[in-house]
């Protein structure tokens, strides 16, 4: 019942790859951004990135990558989102990810006015924009034809990195969040842990006439269906046993090991 609740309040296919295509990409950055004064400006973009959301709930607006990352920090600790967005903001402010086509179609014009906002809000160059690009050449299956051109997930927040400044003596805001630079880095560390999980896990997937390469995550059928599993265990667990050392976030790598370590005793 609980893995039925849960694929009917989340579409949980989509939004698995749509998050590890952002983990893949987020990764070459992570030793930028354990440093603190890179950090410090990413809370700064991510605190006025969402000031532009609350102002603006009816706009589609696009987080750079950077930006996106802290706001998963956040997510993974929902109960202090919540109190943060209603201390801040005086409601929730709604993190959905792009699935439909037409958000999908929207989504350039939609960064471009996310750029033109902020720098009018705040003064400050929000992310370049990416230069047009030509069409990306159609592929001609000599027996099927013309196909249609796939585009990536989330391709578009390659083009939205944005270059931190390096002046230690440059002021930034202070943090107005519950969670700390420190969370920040923790699960920087949990998402390259995630990254070896998942790959040591294809190799235990028997996927025939498949080539793995072994620094890349696919999420195939099998491996999309052990990893629901694991996350149902998680939410019984955090569930079952809630925390009761004055801790209000319960990893989910840790959980789901500890819930391993309980039925092999």
């Amino acid at each position: 019942m609980l893995f039925r609740l849960i694929e009917l309040s989340v579409n949980i296919d989509k939004t698995a790859v749509e998050l590890i295509s952002l983990l893949e990409k987020a990764s070459k950055f992570q030793e930028t951004w354990r440093q603190s004064l890179t950090i410090k400006q990413m809370l700064t973009r991510y605190y006025r990135f969402l000031q532009l959301k609350s102002s603006n709930p009816t706009l589609l607006l696009i987080p750079t990558l950077d930006i996106e990352m802290i706001w998963q920090t956040h997510l993974l600790r929902p109960q202090m989102y919540q109190n943060d967005c209603m201390r801040l903001f005086h409601r929730v402010i709604d993190h959905s990810l792009i699935h439909n086509e037409v958000e999908q179609c929207l989504k350039e014009q939609a960064f471009i006015d996310t750029c033109h906002l902020y720098k009018e809000r705040f003064g400050e160059e929000y992310c370049p924009l990416p230069q047009p690009k030509e069409p990306a050449p159609k592929y001609e299956h000599p027996l099927f034809g013309r196909l249609k051109e796939l585009i990536p997930i989330y391709s578009y927040w390659d083009e939205t990195y944005f270059e931190f400044s390096k002046d230690p003596t440059k002021n930034y805001d202070e943090n107005p969040f519950s969670f700390t630079e420190a969370d920040v880095i923790l699960d920087g560390n949990w998402l390259k842990l995630c990254k070896n999980f998942l790959c040591d896990m294809m190799t235990k997937v028997t996927i025939r006439g498949y080539y793995r390469e072994s620094d890349k995550i696919n999420l195939g059928s099998s491996i999309l269906k052990r990893l629901k599993k694991s996350y149902e265990r998680f939410l019984y667990m955090s569930v079952k046993y809630p925390p009761t050392n004055g801790y209000t976030f319960i990893h989910p790598t840790y959980a789901v090991r500890y819930k391993k370590k309980r039925k092999s005793n």
